[in-house]
């Protein structure tokens, strides 16, 4: 992958994920709640001392995924961690019940807003562009060594 080409979809990834910052992600019993704001649950998700707070890893794992992306030669760290935060960006589906205000009191989670795909569409892009780099780079090394 030349290196405009990467800085293009690295900057193309980087405005997504921040564009999900500025969104709602998630209604709770139908309406917004105080955490489902992208910048606060990007900012206090791992508060959640249950599997959320395991679901907001993706976050860091994410960002050390792009930081490599960015400014490593070998992605490997950037590819395993790109997977690992794509699985738990997807996994968020499968909760039912989230805090929805400051008291604790806990609601369903009714609907997933366009925050929420834009973070995870952010994850899995970066996953996708990290697996076509280590595709082409195999090819590469196998057709230098022939």
């Amino acid at each position: 992958m030349n290196k405009k080409f990467k800085k293009i979809v690295g900057i193309g990834i980087t405005l997504m994920f921040l564009s999900s910052l500025t969104m709602e992600c998630y209604l709770v019993d139908g309406v917004a709640s105080i955490g489902s704001f992208g910048l606060i649950a990007f900012l206090l998700g791992w508060l959640n001392f249950d599997q959320i707070g395991l679901i907001w890893l993706a976050n860091p794992l994410f960002l050390i995924s792009l930081f490599q992306f960015f400014f490593s030669k070998k992605l490997n760290l950037a590819l395993v961690s790109s997977l690992i935060a794509s699985f738990l960006a997807f996994s968020f589906l499968r909760i039912d019940e989230i805090i929805k205000n400051e008291g604790g009191s806990s609601g369903q989670i009714t609907e997933y807003l366009l925050g929420y795909w834009l973070w995870t569409t952010s994850i899995i892009l970066l996953s996708i562009t990290l697996i076509s780099n280590k595709v082409l780079e195999n090819k590469k090394t196998m057709h230098n060594n022939v």
